[in-house]
């Protein structure tokens, strides 16, 4: 990465199924201008990568775009997904170079959602100043993924002693979401696949995981679950939502968070049969963090609390460079990370 140059990752081609490498290129152009005021140009140090971004870029117009119809990564906006050539959009934690918006001086650390480039001048609006000097958590405990944990707890109204099922209980969300439900008093049991599975009950907590890789979900959600479950925390969707869904108790509630599953397949898939729902009096609910986010003071009040007096625990996996982020996305919507990944651009 050349110091007076600005490296930018663009969409190659709308990818089929898991994004690739081929998918993206890698390209080096000026250096971006401050030219008006109320501006910052700043150096992007970390980025964000999460599965939502597969939405960002569907195969085909089937429904799998951007939910509600627009996509929103911190303070920008996309109304469509990216046309070819366009760069992605990202969360980033970064540096001010120059300014000229009096809330802002050089040398000062900002967070906000942008393209994936080395650097960038925006709105002085579209960006808020890092509290403390810990990047990774900006960009996961304490920033977008954290709060969705956060938001899908109060979402589900958990009581104590009820049966909670998280999955992807490794990744960025499921190990909050675990641990928040455990604190609350739930039995958790998470479902992962391979390291993940063990790392969240011999390190996290859990109460017991199911490796969907190495065993039958359903199987195992009879034995560990006999006499049902009461919240289900979806992260997935396919074959592992359903095998969930099937059992859940009356008065059960799925609360759907993400469809990580499905994100690569051209067509969505069915839904759960609305019989059982209304036999079970069951609550399907959907939520997004952005309708939240008059909560992300309180939110990041109490997880700070309980991060610092080591009640919970999160894990990060970062990777090296901005021309790294390509591959590292496609390793993350196969299930091959390990925590939450960050980008460092440094």
């Amino acid at each position: 990465m050349s110091a007076d140059r600005n490296t930018v990752v663009r969409v190659r081609a709308v990818p089929v199924g898991i994004p690739t490498e081929a998918d993206f290129e890698i390209a080096e152009e000026p250096m971006p201008v401050l030219d008006s005021d109320g501006t910052v140009l700043f150096r992007a140090t970390h980025m964000s990568l999460d599965p939502v971004m597969r939405r960002y870029l569907p195969a085909t117009d089937t429904g799998a775009g951007p939910i509600g119809g627009t996509a929103a990564v911190g303070d920008i906006a996309m109304a469509a997904p990216p046309p070819p050539y366009h760069p992605m959009v990202g969360a980033f934690v970064g540096e001010v170079l120059e300014s000229r918006d009096s809330r802002f001086l050089p040398g000062d650390r900002i967070r906000g959602g942008h393209l994936w480039q080395t650097h960038h001048v925006v709105p002085g609006d579209c960006v808020q100043p890092v509290e403390h000097d810990n990047p990774l958590e900006e960009l996961g405990l304490l920033g977008m993924p954290g709060m969705v944990a956060w938001c899908g707890i109060r979402v589900a109204d958990l009581r104590p002693d009820e049966t909670f099922v998280v999955s992807a209980a490794g990744g960025a969300i499921g190990m909050l979401a675990g641990q928040l439900a455990k604190a609350a008093g739930a039995r958790v049991i998470g479902i992962a696949s391979g390291e993940k599975a063990s790392y969240v009950v011999d390190s996290l907590g859990f109460d017991a995981a199911i490796d969907r890789r190495a065993t039958d979900v359903g199987s195992e959600l009879d034995r560990l679950c006999p006499d049902g479950i009461d919240v289900y925390f979806e992260n997935v969707g396919g074959d592992v939502g359903r095998a969930v869904f099937d059992r859940l108790r009356d008065h059960g509630r799925y609360i759907v968070c993400g469809m990580a599953g499905e994100y690569n397949g051209p067509e969505p898939q069915a839904g759960p049969p609305m019989r059982p729902v209304l036999r079970k009096r069951l609550r399907i609910e959907g939520f997004v963090v952005y309708d939240h986010f008059d909560d992300l003071p309180e939110f990041r009040s109490q997880i700070r609390e309980v991060h610092h007096s080591g009640e919970i625990h999160y894990r990060y996996e970062t990777v090296s460079g901005l021309a790294a982020a390509p591959s590292a996305l496609g390793r993350l919507l196969r299930g091959e990370n390990r925590g939450k990944i960050v980008v460092e651009l440094d």
